[in-house]
């Protein structure tokens, strides 16, 4: 992948992961809910649910964090041909 196409795989992924922690923030309601008396949501589905959501948090990091180092890798040659190239102006 050319490093402008993986700078936006990793913006989009950034971007994911973030409304993810949101909606991880929020599932803090649906753990109270449970609590409370005479809740329709039962302990099981909201365990599942919270399973999920933290599964799903996880990987969205994961990815995100590959597609950090593969965007600071497509870099690198770049850094040293500018290093060489002010090597050569050096001289």
């Amino acid at each position: 992948m050319n490093p402008e196409l993986l700078r936006t795989e990793l913006d989009r992924a950034e971007e994911a992961e973030l409304q993810s922690e949101e909606q991880l923030r929020q599932l803090v309601g649906q753990i109270d809910r449970v609590c409370a008396p005479n809740s329709t949501v039962n302990a099981s589905d909201c365990a599942k649910t919270v399973t999920a959501a933290l599964a799903l948090n996880e990987r969205l990091r994961d990815r995100t964090g590959k597609l950090r180092l593969a965007v600071g890798r497509a870099k690198e040659p770049d850094s040293i041909q500018e290093s060489f190239a002010q090597l050569r102006a050096a001289r």
